[in-house]
């Protein structure tokens, strides 16, 4: 199968492994320079924690008392990000909510929302296919319904065998040394695939890698621990000091013939394949509570099973039958606060006195 020369030049053009490549650059934009915005996503703090209040059997006042107390209650339904206090009192409701949260998922530091079609993509994303080494498997990015899909055509011709998209070198690179690892809600065809992080900014340094299994047609989310990435250098293992994570340059999500120690990808078929990714986030070493069931009276065990399901970083809340908003808010803004509630029911009695 032929070559294609052209493809070739475009990958390394975009992503700067030429000399004289702005040149060229400035040259394809009709002699005007391309306005590229290579910084990463923003990690700065937010000035106030952002709350969410759904459901029934919460006391008056709450939500004005939270907005006092430093949060920033809002309605969005957007729970990506926020912290969600679900009251129990209507079994429907709150169930309602438990489901619509579980298929979104959650995250604690938005890096990439896909969920929305952004027209600056290309500025950012780009394609890195097997033509960079005589190969001919094509792949490109497609706005899906809230999702970005990558899909196309993978083939083993000419010693080829991968695809994948990548971003441009951030500048300055990415501090994410706060957290433990990356966070993907996707949907697969059952093929492995891997992301790759690098925290050197040459265009062909060493990459760490983290493989994950996808499910046909099955909305996941997939947990990649910076601790767990392999550092490799073209789908070989290499000798290297874990990932620096207060420096990442750029991030690849690929589809190999090979996993990383060079053995063959068990799930691999060359020919078609489509990945569709709503969001790329960030979750910390311990995690801090993003859900929160508030029930009068004693949480039953299906209600903590429930809570369970729909989200990793759950707390329940057991609270008296009469409680002022106010003293509610500040038990839950601490509790919010604070790691060790994640996956904890809290007592009636630890809102006494």
């Amino acid at each position: 199968m032929p070559w294609e020369l052209g493809r070739f030049w475009n990958t390394l053009t975009y992503y700067e492994a030429l000399p004289f490549a702005d040149f060229w650059r400035w040259v394809q934009n009709g002699l005007q320079s391309p306005a590229v915005n290579c910084m990463p996503p923003s990690l700065t703090p937010a000035t106030s924690l952002p709350v969410v209040l759904l459901g029934d059997g919460l006391p008056e006042g709450l939500a004005e008392a939270l907005h006092r107390q430093g949060a920033a209650v809002g309605q969005s339904q957007d729970w990506l990000t926020a912290r969600v206090i679900l009251g129990l009192g209507a079994p429907e409701t709150a169930k309602a909510h438990l489901e619509r949260l579980r298929r979104s998922g959650q995250t604690e530091q938005m890096l990439f929302d896909f969920r929305r079609p952004d027209p600056q993509l290309n500025q950012f994303w780009g394609i890195l296919d097997d033509v960079v080494m005589g190969g001919v498997s094509q792949s490109q990015l497609l706005w899906g319904e809230g999702e970005l899909l990558f899909t196309g055509q993978v083939s083993t011709a000419n010693f080829g065998g991968f695809v994948s998209t990548r971003t441009r070198n951030w500048q300055p690179p990415l501090d994410a040394s706060g957290f433990a690892g990356l966070e993907l809600r996707l949907r697969g065809d059952g093929q492995r695939y891997k992301v790759l992080l690098r925290d050197q900014g040459g265009w062909d340094s060493p990459a760490y890698s983290y493989a994950f299994d996808t499910t046909p047609g099955e909305e996941q989310t997939v947990q990649v621990p910076f601790a767990e990435m392999v550092p490799t250098f073209r789908a070989r293992r290499v000798a290297a000091p874990p990932l620096n994570t207060r420096q990442i340059h750029s991030l690849q999500l690929m589809l190999s013939k090979f996993e990383a120690d060079g053995s063959p990808n068990p799930r691999f078929r060359p020919g078609p394949f489509r990945l569709g990714v709503r969001w790329i986030g960030l979750y910390r070493q311990e995690p801090l509570p993003q859900l929160i069931g508030v029930v009068r009276g004693s949480l039953a065990p299906d209600w903590v099973a429930a809570l369970q399901e729909s989200s990793s970083r759950w707390c329940g809340v057991e609270i008296p039958a009469e409680i002022e908003g106010s003293t509610l808010a500040a038990h839950l803004l601490r509790l919010l606060r604070s790691p060790a509630s994640v996956g904890r029911v809290v007592p009636l009695q630890a809102f006494h006195g």
